[in-house]
């Protein structure tokens, strides 16, 4: 599913009212998605939960990661401008 789609889920249809904590919280949640998933693509990903798995997670998965990386992110970046519209 796109990333508008998800918006307009995410704030039930109603994007013109959706407050700023709304989009950040959005963002973060497809964020944390996407790295969950690149952790489990990566068979590198130490497989016990704890501080090495989170430092793996934080070195090679961070949001700097997300930003340079991910084409979610660029759809989260054309989505930005016309968000109360969608």
């Amino acid at each position: 599913m796109n990333v508008k789609k998800r918006w307009v889920i995410y704030c039930s249809g109603n994007t013109r009212d959706a407050t700023e904590d709304e989009w950040n919280n959005f963002v973060l949640n497809i964020f944390l998605n996407w790295r969950q998933q690149q952790l489990e693509l990566d068979s590198s990903t130490p497989k016990k939960a704890g501080k090495a798995h989170a430092e793996y997670a934080d070195a090679h998965y961070s949001f700097t990661h997300f930003i340079k990386s991910a084409e979610t992110y660029q759809e989260l970046v054309v989505l930005e401008q016309t968000r109360h519209d969608s």
